[in-house]
């Protein structure tokens, strides 16, 4: 069995400041953590894949849509950036080796 953490519970944003708590995570013994993906700069991700891979973290990710981003809204132009920014969040997960 593996153990992940959601870094969630301390930031919504990969940052400096959750460096820290990476290695803490790693220390307790966690195989991985789930990344946030709010910000769709898909650059942003690709150093944060070598840091989580130089402390052998794995990785998985999460993203939230919302009102004018709804998938499945009625309003054609609101699906439409739901899927599209979907689309980038997965590029987002993939830059970060997720």
């Amino acid at each position: 069995m593996k153990y992940g953490m959601n870094l969630l519970l301390w930031s919504g944003s990969l940052n400096e400041d959750v460096r820290p708590t990476l290695e803490m995570l790693k220390e307790m013994g966690y195989d991985g953590v789930e990344l946030p993906v709010f910000d769709l700069n898909v650059d942003a991700y690709a150093p944060w894949a070598r840091r989580l891979d130089d402390l052998a973290l794995e990785r998985t990710a999460v993203t939230v849509r919302g009102e004018d981003d709804n998938p499945i809204s009625p309003d054609e132009k609101k699906r439409a950036a739901g899927i599209a920014n979907n689309k980038r969040a997965l590029e987002c997960a993939q830059a970060a080796g997720c």
